[in-house]
């Protein structure tokens, strides 16, 4: 009977876990050892094999490798993460090179529970759930056949928020047999918490799960990115070359198998090339290639950049923030209503104006939902109105808002210096985007109603 058991399993790893072409790795804590013949059935897995390490010597990881770490989880935190990311860097281009993943542990169960989330895991479809779209019952329906579920809410080491519910160990529903995909700031920072999502779903028997670890999501690519028919290690590498690029620091965790394939058909066309010519230098190069969505060309610059500059992902973000969203609007006719009374044929032209540009931008990005659409054009309304007086006071007005939350975070320790100057960035160019639109609009209607 045990034989056949055996015989079994193998079957199914045979049958349903993809294997990888490089070389890979288990890289088991030497305060752990102990544990290597469990270690050693993770391995073969992928015809690979383990090595019983300190860390300090990874001279025997090269570039296109996959390397699954088993942490000691006491001794995990971001810069674990960090120092492996340098010194993994072989060319000094500021990417890692081999394929990386983390499984931090106590002990033998959750290695054992890990590897039965390997073996039983089968690629399928994904699911895209953002906040205020879905209802924690979508998300059970939505979710109970897919093999990747992609979640865009506000993160924190403890769970994302959905807006009426969230993504939290106490209500995760079925998730073995399911990567995950955390589109939200924090959530990787497990060790700040006892309580946490990404090692709640990795008891629970998900396989793999991506998140960040600094202000912000895991890419600025499409959500189908990660449905690429890549494995999550190399998207997760690939995401984090694509911020190094723009001078971000690579901030995006795998937490389980590198190797993991999470989908059984391509939803994204991500095409890989070599990275010589022009485009060389506007993509972003691993191991000697570019990865880009679609082939080389101008589109792929806009479907690959284009997402660094979505307004609309700006002010969604600001507006589903709870009670963020009905403060700025309050403080800002407050302080509009300091300085003067505008006329209603203003208060017209700056609510169509708003209006307008919210319709041409969410026909780019995707529209938010209905209460934060509403909210976006009341500010937006506030900001046109600010403009009457001067076109430099409603830059500011919307500059203002993620400018102040920022520096929160900043001084509140949950970010980073470099993503700071980076998301700063990213709202002035949005911001300005956004007047324009305004004075656009206005300029137009003006002339419309004085003809």
């Amino acid at each position: 009977m045990r034989l056949a058991k055996w015989l079994l399993v193998i079957l199914v790893v045979c049958l349903f876990v993809p294997t990888v072409s490089a070389r890979y790795y288990v890289v088991l804590d030497e305060s752990l050892s102990y544990l290597q013949p469990y270690a050693e059935k993770i391995a073969e897995l992928h015809n690979g094999s383990v090595v019983v390490s300190n860390f300090s010597n990874l001279g025997f990881l090269n570039a296109g490798d996959y390397a699954l770490f088993i942490v000691e989880r006491s001794r995990f935190n971001g810069g674990f993460v960090y120092s492996i990311y340098s010194r993994l860097d072989f060319n000094g281009d500021g990417i890692y090179d081999p394929v990386v993943g983390f499984l931090p542990i106590w002990g033998v169960d959750d290695l054992v529970r890990f590897y039965w989330a390997l073996t039983s895991f089968k690629p399928g479809r994904p699911v895209f759930l953002q906040i205020g779209k879905v209802s924690y019952t979508d998300y059970i329906r939505l979710s109970k056949n897919a093999s990747l579920v992609w979640v865009e809410g506000h993160g924190s080491p403890e769970g994302v928020s959905m807006g009426s519910w969230g993504l939290y160990p106490s209500n995760l529903g079925d998730v073995s047999g399911k990567a995950f995909v955390l589109e939200s700031c924090d959530v990787g920072k497990f060790w700040e918490t006892e309580d946490s999502l990404v090692m709640a779903l990795i008891n629970a028997g998900s396989p793999a799960v991506v998140a960040s670890i600094d202000m912000g999501g895991v890419s600025y690519l499409s959500n189908r990115f990660w449905a690429s028919g890549y494995p999550l290690g190399k998207l997760v590498q690939i995401s984090n070359a694509y911020f190094t690029k723009v001078g971000v620091p690579p901030k995006v965790v795998l937490y389980g198998d590198p190797a993991v394939v999470p989908v059984n058909s391509s939803e994204y066309t991500l095409v890989k090339s070599p990275a010589t010519g022009v485009y060389a230098r506007i993509f972003p190069n691993v191991n000697g290639y570019i990865y880009t969505p679609g082939k080389p060309s101008f589109g792929a610059i806009i479907r690959a950049y284009g997402g660094l500059f979505s307004v609309m992902d700006v002010w969604r973000g600001i507006f589903t923030m709870k009670g963020f969203g009905p403060l700025i609007i309050l403080a800002t006719i407050v302080i509009l209503l300091t300085f003067s009374r505008p006329k209603r044929k203003d208060v017209l032209l700056g609510s169509i104006s708003a209006l307008a540009s919210l319709l041409i931008l969410g026909a780019f990005t995707g529209y938010p939902s209905a209460g934060t659409l509403v909210g976006i054009i009341l500010f937006w309304t506030v900001v046109a109105l600010f403009m009457v007086r001067r076109s430099l006071l409603g830059l500011l007005t919307l500059f203002l808002p993620p400018a102040i939350i920022t520096l929160m975070a900043l001084l509140s320790g949950t970010t980073t210096p470099g993503y700071s100057v980076f998301i700063l960035v990213v709202s002035f160019l949005s911001s300005l985007i956004i007047v324009t639109l305004l004075s656009v609009f206005h300029r137009i209607l003006s002339r419309f109603l004085n003809t």
